[in-house]
């Protein structure tokens, strides 16, 4: 069914109108290339300002959602070709996550952390080392969940800044952000959390051994696909 628009409390801010519009977009309330309704009709539809609804409309473009042209309206865009922040919105809509984009991220997370590593075996630096075997110490004697988890993910950041390919390092600060707002999700992974198979993946950096490091940060990191088999079953 069709997400429909309806009148907002002129209260909210222009990040709700914004969620809103795009909820309606995302699920099939307009198709790409199709016009939103004109701004005046838009603005009284949803009973708020023209004012707070260029905002909103500023961050939807600003998505590359929507595109506004100038005698032509506002037009839908495929939110596949969408900027990579659109992954924020989808992963939360209405306060729920979305379980679905939450092991799209993993996935991904899985896939590329795997070259990440074999790149910081090749490339990382006396530097990169001693923060990792710093952070390790750290790690290794941590058993509050909360910090465990946030160290946990520190160590796979640190992995991508030692792989020195800025690509590797925008995509993990974009996911630690995710990581870091939704903490409570991953606290599941610190129950009976071994931090052995980190302390191989750095012993295989410290050695270069590309092959061995990103086998073992492929097994590391398929442990987010276990958490979202425990999710489905909360």
């Amino acid at each position: 069914m069709k997400e429909e628009l309806s009148p907002v409390e002129k209260i909210k801010a222009p990040e709700q109108i914004a969620e809103m519009l795009m909820k309606y977009i995302l699920q099939g309330g307009v198709s790409p290339g199709d016009k939103l309704p004109a701004e005046r009709t838009l603005a009284t539809q949803l009973n708020v300002t023209r004012a707070t609804l260029r905002e909103a409309l500023k961050k939807l473009e600003q998505l590359k959602l929507i595109v506004i042209h100038q005698g032509k309206g506002i037009i839908v865009e495929d939110f596949r070709n969408a900027s990579i922040d659109l992954i924020f919105s989808l992963l939360v809509i209405n306060g729920e996550i979305d379980l679905k984009i939450l092991e799209n991220i993993l996935e991904a997370r899985e896939l590329f952390g795997a070259e990440v590593a074999k790149l910081a075996a090749r490339r990382a630096d006396k530097k990169d080392i001693e923060q990792m075997k710093i952070l390790m110490e750290t790690l290794v004697k941590t058993t509050d969940p909360v910090k465990l988890q946030q160290l946990d993910f520190e160590f796979v950041r640190q992995l991508a800044l030692a792989s020195k390919n800025m690509v590797y390092i925008l995509l993990m600060s974009t996911i630690k952000t995710i990581h870091d707002k939704h903490l409570k999700l991953f606290l599941p992974l610190s129950k009976n959390l071994s931090t052995s198979i980190q302390q191989e993946i750095l012993q295989a950096v410290i050695d270069g051994d590309e092959e061995k490091a990103a086998q073992k940060a492929r097994t590391f990191l398929q442990a987010g696909m276990e958490l979202i088999k425990f999710l489905k079953h909360v």
